[in-house]
């Protein structure tokens, strides 16, 4: 067990940082991406990303910190956490393709996408930034690495930050019918019954 929790918190601490780090260069500059189109933009971000990616993985030790051990009770928990996190990922899956997955209509003048408000979009504007959210808690339950804890309380702001940067960006798109979106629809947390 020792040899999976150490795996998936390598892995954790190599993708959480980079995924948030692309996310927050795509939506700080999208103006700017737009302009350069998708294959530029990915040319010049995800080499970058790479390089960060080897550095991290020579200071992962470093970075996971100290093991606290193996605890079933956490890997309990992280059980129905990671359960949560798949039924949602199945929600909006039905909903995405692949290109909107990887942020093409964020990258393309033309392809500016739709604004999905059903389903899953109905409930919570950010289903993809909720379910990766449970689904870090589930493995820092696992792994159960200080580092990874930190990383978790590290990644909150920068989560935030990311969030209202892409709905700038959604704005931008999709103007008055995003701030409709917005006043209907909760950001994160579902609302217990629905507004009048």
């Amino acid at each position: 067990m020792e040899h999976i929790r150490y795996f998936l918190g390598v892995a954790n601490v190599i993708v959480v940082p980079l995924g948030l780090l692309y996310w927050l260069i795509i939506h700080l500059w999208a103006r700017r991406w737009r302009k350069w189109g998708p294959i530029r933009t990915y040319l010049t971000v995800l080499p970058v990303l790479a390089a960060l990616g080897v550095l991290l993985f020579q200071v992962r030790g470093q970075v996971l910190g100290a093991d606290l051990g193996t605890n079933w009770g956490l890997i309990g928990i992280a059980l129905v956490f990671s359960c949560l996190m798949t039924w949602l990922e199945l929600q909006y899956w039905r909903q995405l393709n692949i290109s909107t997955l990887v942020g093409i209509p964020e990258l393309s003048q033309r392809r500016k996408g739709r604004l999905l408000r059903d389903g899953i979009y109905g409930v919570v504007r950010h289903p993809r930034y909720l379910s990766a959210g449970i689904g870090l808690i589930a493995n820092a339950l696992i792994v159960n690495h200080l580092g990874l804890y930190i990383l978790i309380i590290a990644s909150l702001p920068a989560g935030y930050l990311m969030l209202v940067l892409e709905e700038r960006d959604l704005i931008d798109r999709f103007g008055e019918a995003y701030r409709e979106y917005q006043r209907d629809v909760p950001r994160l947390v579902p609302r217990m019954r629905r507004r009048s």
